[in-house]
């Protein structure tokens, strides 16, 4: 039965800030509808905002058994209206989807579709909630995953992300980092994997008429892959969890994804063997790359054409087609951007290719926050390269989600972690000299 209280609690959850009364009611529901977003009952007939505003209530008022024989004056009250736990499909099946709907055309949801939005959301309430019965929410929760084919294991409090959602948080992974997009990402299929390369190539050498010839073989090595646990915490209001499904799932799916992303890059791109990074050692690091690749400029401001040709022409053992830049944002805008101006007589060539974000001396440039932002001594602000070839991002375990009601009890929230295992190793191409990947250092 939709009353006023979950009219209002429905708006309220789709984006209404004003006050509750019938005029504020009636704007923003045209504003909804505007944006293609109509109100609609559980029969899928349109709201009358009129009727349901002015609709009563009876109240009932139980008689007192005691042996009195009248009634209390303290009698519990109950009404007609849907109990308040209730999901309504008018708040959960319409609104909230048509409004995710009008997110995916624009391109800002995560997930293709509201259906696997809404599946998510309560995946992510039922891990959260643990095994507290949280009322005939808990009940919708388990059937919308149900229906969507979800596998729900909350043993010991945690719970591992279904593959039906992996997918989707790989693809943010993606979005948010650039090591995934760049290096060689190897699945682990245990916590210490080692995986071949090959580091020198057998000799074809001439050979006279009716000749012997001496075999010779390729040279191969081995690279290491040892998984680092990372784990991230987040403070969930019981707020936010008790919002629609739908509602939630962008916002948790962002925040797992973009928090992994960052760590992976920090590894990647930051890495000098301490515990700041679980010992990895990445391509800041002091050794990461041969001397003979890392070309040295001083100040961002007096960087030249020169200089980015310099450390292109020393790369060896490359793919031309992987060769890509990276760099941060603010490097591109104060370096790069200028000189490409200058170059081209300010017509900009700066239209990416898919993943990269835009193009300089013909090659895409790929935009890191976690590298240096300005100038500095030391600073490694722009690499080149084959990041392909000469590193690799190993994925050991996917993300595992926990949570606990006791750890936020003061400010009744929730606590739910996330954890993954992956690794980098910057490996090159072990053939001495240089290799595949060069960097500018400020001096």
């Amino acid at each position: 039965m939709l009353t006023r209280k979950t009219l209002i609690d429905t708006l309220r959850a789709n984006g209404m800030t004003a006050d509750a009364t019938l005029e504020n009611v009636k704007t923003y529901a045209a504003d909804l509808s505007a944006k293609g977003i109509d109100l609609q009952d559980e029969t899928g007939a349109t709201v009358n905002i009129d009727d349901v505003w002015n609709q009563k209530s009876a109240l009932r008022i139980p008689a007192d058994t005691s042996a009195r024989g009248t009634a209390s004056p303290h009698a519990a009250i109950t009404t007609d209206t849907t109990d308040a736990g209730v999901p309504q499909r008018f708040s959960i099946g319409n609104a909230a989807k048509k409004s995710y709907a009008s997110k995916i055309r624009n391109g800002t949801a995560v997930f293709h579709d509201p259906d696997q939005a809404e599946a998510f959301g309560s995946w992510i309430r039922l891990a959260s909630m643990g095994n507290h019965d949280y009322g005939a929410q808990k009940r919708a929760d388990l059937e919308i995953t149900r229906k969507a084919q979800v596998e729900f294991n909350n043993q010991l409090g945690g719970a591992l992300v279904p593959v039906e959602f992996i997918p989707n948080l790989v693809w943010l992974t993606e979005q948010y980092g650039v090591a995934r997009k760049i290096a060689n990402v190897v699945p682990m299929n245990r916590d210490v994997t080692t995986v071949p390369r090959k580091t020198g190539l057998a000799a074809m050498v001439p050979v006279a008429e009716n000749g012997t010839m001496s075999d010779t073989d390729n040279v191969y090595g081995n690279v290491t892959l040892t998984a680092k646990k990372y784990g991230v915490l987040y403070k969930i209001s019981r707020e936010l969890l008790t919002d629609a499904a739908v509602n939630i799932a962008d916002d948790i799916a962002r925040s797992i994804a973009e928090s992994k992303a960052i760590a992976e890059d920090q590894a990647y791109f930051l890495g000098d063997g301490s515990a700041t990074y679980a010992g990895q050692v990445g391509l800041a690091a002091t050794n990461a790359l041969p001397s003979g690749n890392r070309g040295t400029a001083t100040a961002w401001g007096s960087l030249t054409i020169d200089n980015f040709t310099a450390i292109m022409g020393t790369v060896q053992y490359v793919n031309p087609a992987r060769l890509a830049f990276v760099c941060s944002r603010q490097f591109y805008y104060q370096v790069m951007l200028k000189l490409d101006k200058a170059l081209n007589q300010f017509k900009i060539v700066s239209e990416g290719k898919p993943g990269a974000e835009v193009m300089f001396l013909g090659y895409p440039v790929y935009f890191s926050q976690v590298m240096p932002t300005a100038t500095g001594s030391g600073a490694r602000g722009c690499y080149f390269g084959d990041f392909t070839g000469g590193t690799m991002l190993g994925d050991r375990r996917e993300i595992e989600i926990q949570s606990s009601d006791q750890f936020y009890f003061s400010s009744d929230s929730l606590g739910i972690r996330g954890t993954s295992r992956f690794c980098v190793n910057i490996h090159l191409d072990g053939r001495g000299g240089n290799g595949p990947i060069a960097a500018i250092v400020s001096t």
